[in-house]
Protein backbone atom coordinates (compact mmCIF):
# COMPACT_ATOMS: atom_id res chain seq x y z
CA UNK A 1 0.00 0.00 0.00
CA UNK A 2 1.56 3.34 -1.23
CA UNK A 3 2.48 6.27 1.42
CA UNK A 4 -0.99 8.32 0.70
CA UNK A 5 -3.03 5.37 0.73
CA UNK A 6 -1.93 4.17 4.15
CA UNK A 7 -2.20 7.78 5.23
CA UNK A 8 -5.87 8.25 3.82
CA UNK A 9 -6.85 4.90 5.66
CA UNK A 10 -5.33 5.66 9.11
CA UNK A 11 -6.59 8.92 8.77
CA UNK A 12 -10.19 8.15 7.95
CA UNK A 13 -10.08 5.21 11.14
CA UNK A 14 -8.38 7.59 13.41
CA UNK A 15 -11.64 10.25 12.14
CA UNK A 16 -14.18 7.41 13.22
CA UNK A 17 -12.53 6.79 16.33
CA UNK A 18 -12.52 10.07 17.65
CA UNK A 19 -16.20 10.34 16.55
CA UNK A 20 -17.65 7.32 18.32
CA UNK A 21 -15.80 9.17 21.43
CA UNK A 22 -17.45 12.50 21.30
CA UNK A 23 -18.58 11.76 24.82
CA UNK A 24 -15.35 10.69 26.14
CA UNK A 25 -13.49 12.27 29.03
CA UNK A 26 -11.94 15.80 28.13
CA UNK A 27 -8.64 17.33 29.34
CA UNK A 28 -8.57 20.92 29.02
CA UNK A 29 -9.38 21.77 25.54
CA UNK A 30 -8.68 18.08 23.94
CA UNK A 31 -11.06 15.07 23.97
CA UNK A 32 -9.12 11.74 25.33
CA UNK A 33 -9.42 8.71 22.63
CA UNK A 34 -8.17 5.34 23.66
CA UNK A 35 -4.00 4.65 23.66
CA UNK A 36 -4.61 1.58 22.18
CA UNK A 37 -5.80 0.07 20.54
CA UNK A 38 -5.60 2.68 17.79
CA UNK A 39 -5.10 3.49 14.48
CA UNK A 40 -1.72 2.07 13.53
CA UNK A 41 -1.27 0.17 15.97
CA UNK A 42 -1.41 -3.73 15.53
CA UNK A 43 -1.60 -6.59 18.35
CA UNK A 44 1.09 -8.83 17.74
CA UNK A 45 1.65 -11.22 20.91
CA UNK A 46 -0.94 -11.21 24.03
CA UNK A 47 0.11 -13.30 27.19
CA UNK A 48 -0.54 -13.13 30.88
CA UNK A 49 2.41 -10.53 31.23
CA UNK A 50 1.43 -8.34 28.46
CA UNK A 51 -0.27 -6.86 25.23
CA UNK A 52 2.43 -6.14 22.83
CA UNK A 53 1.40 -3.66 19.70
CA UNK A 54 3.50 -2.84 16.97
CA UNK A 55 2.84 0.97 16.14
CA UNK A 56 3.45 3.29 13.60
CA UNK A 57 3.61 7.05 13.54
CA UNK A 58 2.84 8.72 10.08
CA UNK A 59 4.14 11.90 9.79
CA UNK A 60 1.71 14.76 10.58
CA UNK A 61 -0.61 12.56 11.84
CA UNK A 62 -1.75 13.28 15.28
CA UNK A 63 -2.54 10.49 17.99
CA UNK A 64 -5.05 12.51 19.39
CA UNK A 65 -4.55 13.04 23.20
CA UNK A 66 -4.77 9.45 25.07
CA UNK A 67 -4.18 8.73 28.77
CA UNK A 68 -2.23 5.04 29.24
CA UNK A 69 -4.25 2.89 31.27
CA UNK A 70 -1.16 0.92 31.99
CA UNK A 71 2.56 0.82 32.98
CA UNK A 72 4.07 0.38 29.40
CA UNK A 73 7.40 -0.48 27.80
CA UNK A 74 8.79 0.51 23.96
CA UNK A 75 11.46 0.40 22.37
CA UNK A 76 12.18 2.69 19.16
CA UNK A 77 12.85 0.54 15.75
CA UNK A 78 13.59 4.01 13.62
CA UNK A 79 16.19 6.97 14.43
CA UNK A 80 13.75 9.76 13.70
CA UNK A 81 11.79 12.95 15.23
CA UNK A 82 8.38 12.88 17.31
CA UNK A 83 5.98 15.73 18.22
CA UNK A 84 4.60 15.39 21.75
CA UNK A 85 2.24 17.70 23.18
CA UNK A 86 1.11 17.44 26.62
CA UNK A 87 -2.39 18.23 28.18
CA UNK A 88 -1.59 22.18 28.85
CA UNK A 89 -0.73 22.10 24.92
CA UNK A 90 3.24 22.83 25.15
CA UNK A 91 4.38 20.77 22.45
CA UNK A 92 7.86 19.47 22.50
CA UNK A 93 10.00 17.90 19.53
CA UNK A 94 12.01 14.85 20.58
CA UNK A 95 14.93 12.61 19.46
CA UNK A 96 13.89 9.11 18.84
CA UNK A 97 17.04 7.11 18.83
CA UNK A 98 16.91 3.25 17.52
CA UNK A 99 16.87 0.80 20.45
CA UNK A 100 15.73 2.73 23.46
CA UNK A 101 14.36 0.93 25.20
CA UNK A 102 12.18 2.33 28.06
CA UNK A 103 9.66 1.96 30.87
CA UNK A 104 6.50 4.52 30.97
CA UNK A 105 4.15 5.09 34.02
CA UNK A 106 0.06 3.76 34.13
CA UNK A 107 -1.46 7.33 33.54
CA UNK A 108 0.89 9.11 31.31
CA UNK A 109 -1.33 11.67 29.03
CA UNK A 110 -0.10 13.15 26.09
CA UNK A 111 -0.83 13.57 21.98
CA UNK A 112 2.21 12.35 19.58
CA UNK A 113 2.40 13.29 16.21
CA UNK A 114 5.60 12.18 13.48
CA UNK A 115 7.71 14.89 11.97
CA UNK A 116 6.67 15.80 8.52
CA UNK A 117 10.01 15.25 6.51
CA UNK A 118 11.33 12.78 8.96
CA UNK A 119 11.20 9.07 8.35
CA UNK A 120 8.08 7.29 9.62
CA UNK A 121 8.52 6.46 13.43
CA UNK A 122 7.94 2.66 14.50
CA UNK A 123 8.09 1.21 17.85
CA UNK A 124 7.16 -1.73 19.77
CA UNK A 125 4.89 -0.86 22.99
CA UNK A 126 3.90 -3.41 25.55
CA UNK A 127 1.43 -2.92 28.12
CA UNK A 128 2.28 -4.71 31.16
CA UNK A 129 -0.46 -6.70 33.25
CA UNK A 130 -1.06 -6.51 37.03
CA UNK A 131 -0.18 -10.01 36.93
CA UNK A 132 1.14 -11.72 40.54
CA UNK A 133 4.97 -11.23 40.28
CA UNK A 134 6.94 -14.47 38.85
CA UNK A 135 10.12 -14.79 41.04
CA UNK A 136 11.44 -18.54 39.71
CA UNK A 137 13.34 -20.37 42.64
CA UNK A 138 16.72 -21.16 41.33
CA UNK A 139 18.26 -24.66 42.13
CA UNK A 140 21.01 -24.89 39.42
CA UNK A 141 24.71 -23.16 40.03
CA UNK A 142 24.22 -20.52 36.79
CA UNK A 143 24.20 -17.13 37.98
CA UNK A 144 20.38 -15.42 38.84
CA UNK A 145 19.08 -12.84 36.08
CA UNK A 146 19.91 -12.09 31.87
CA UNK A 147 23.16 -11.87 31.22
CA UNK A 148 25.24 -11.51 27.90
CA UNK A 149 29.00 -10.17 27.54
CA UNK A 150 28.35 -6.56 26.81
CA UNK A 151 24.69 -6.28 27.77
CA UNK A 152 24.32 -2.86 29.06
CA UNK A 153 21.62 -2.97 31.69
CA UNK A 154 19.05 0.44 31.08
CA UNK A 155 16.53 0.40 34.05
CA UNK A 156 15.61 -1.51 37.24
CA UNK A 157 12.69 -0.59 38.61
CA UNK A 158 9.93 -2.57 40.90
CA UNK A 159 8.31 -3.91 37.34
CA UNK A 160 11.27 -4.43 35.00
CA UNK A 161 14.67 -4.64 34.12
CA UNK A 162 15.99 -3.24 30.85
CA UNK A 163 18.78 -4.39 29.10
CA UNK A 164 20.80 -3.65 25.89
CA UNK A 165 22.30 -6.77 23.90
CA UNK A 166 24.03 -7.01 21.36
CA UNK A 167 24.44 -10.81 20.53
CA UNK A 168 27.31 -11.57 17.60
CA UNK A 169 27.82 -14.88 15.75
CA UNK A 170 30.21 -16.96 17.28
CA UNK A 171 30.32 -15.29 20.44
CA UNK A 172 30.20 -17.68 23.85
CA UNK A 173 26.88 -17.54 25.67
CA UNK A 174 27.15 -16.68 28.76
CA UNK A 175 24.63 -19.39 30.72
CA UNK A 176 21.74 -17.80 33.68
CA UNK A 177 19.38 -18.44 35.34
CA UNK A 178 16.28 -16.78 34.18
CA UNK A 179 14.12 -15.90 37.36
CA UNK A 180 11.80 -13.62 35.75
CA UNK A 181 9.73 -14.17 32.86
CA UNK A 182 11.03 -12.43 29.81
CA UNK A 183 10.89 -10.43 26.56
CA UNK A 184 13.30 -10.43 23.80
CA UNK A 185 12.58 -7.72 21.33
CA UNK A 186 15.12 -7.88 18.46
CA UNK A 187 15.90 -5.13 15.97
CA UNK A 188 18.02 -6.99 13.36
CA UNK A 189 17.56 -10.18 11.15
CA UNK A 190 19.50 -13.07 12.14
CA UNK A 191 19.27 -16.50 14.10
CA UNK A 192 19.38 -16.87 17.88
CA UNK A 193 20.29 -19.78 19.54
CA UNK A 194 18.84 -20.58 22.67
CA UNK A 195 20.14 -23.00 25.05
CA UNK A 196 18.10 -24.51 28.02
CA UNK A 197 19.12 -27.18 30.72
CA UNK A 198 15.82 -29.04 30.96
CA UNK A 199 14.57 -28.09 27.08
CA UNK A 200 15.73 -29.41 23.75
CA UNK A 201 18.03 -26.40 22.23
CA UNK A 202 16.03 -23.87 19.71
CA UNK A 203 17.07 -21.87 16.64
CA UNK A 204 14.86 -18.66 16.29
CA UNK A 205 15.01 -16.91 13.42
CA UNK A 206 14.42 -13.40 14.02
CA UNK A 207 13.50 -10.39 12.05
CA UNK A 208 13.38 -6.42 13.14
CA UNK A 209 10.57 -5.67 15.72
CA UNK A 210 9.66 -9.47 16.41
CA UNK A 211 8.96 -9.98 20.31
CA UNK A 212 9.69 -13.37 21.97
CA UNK A 213 8.36 -14.16 25.30
CA UNK A 214 10.72 -16.45 27.35
CA UNK A 215 8.92 -17.89 30.26
CA UNK A 216 11.29 -17.89 33.19
CA UNK A 217 12.09 -20.61 35.53
CA UNK A 218 14.97 -22.19 33.12
CA UNK A 219 19.22 -22.44 33.24
CA UNK A 220 19.39 -20.95 29.53
CA UNK A 221 22.19 -19.39 27.02
CA UNK A 222 21.57 -16.80 24.36
CA UNK A 223 23.60 -16.94 21.35
CA UNK A 224 23.87 -15.48 17.50
CA UNK A 225 24.37 -18.55 15.66
CA UNK A 226 23.75 -16.12 12.20
CA UNK A 227 23.98 -12.40 12.30
CA UNK A 228 25.04 -9.72 14.57
CA UNK A 229 21.44 -9.26 16.58
CA UNK A 230 20.59 -5.88 18.78
CA UNK A 231 17.98 -7.14 21.07
CA UNK A 232 16.39 -5.36 24.30
CA UNK A 233 15.79 -7.34 26.69
CA UNK A 234 12.80 -7.19 29.45
CA UNK A 235 12.50 -9.19 32.80
CA UNK A 236 9.34 -8.89 34.29
CA UNK A 237 9.27 -8.72 37.79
Amino acid sequence: MGNRKLYAVLAAAAAALMVSQAQAEMVGKYTLVSALPRPGATPILDNDRGRVWDVIYPPGMSTGLHRHASDFLGIELIETSLKVTTPDGVEHINPIHRGNIYMLPKGLTHMEEGVIGHPQRNSILIELKDAAPHDYKNSGTAPDGFAADGAKKTADNPRVILWDATFKPGGAGKPFFQSHDMFLIPMDAGVLSITTTDEPASSLPVANGQVVFLPGGHTRTIQSSEGTILVGVAELK
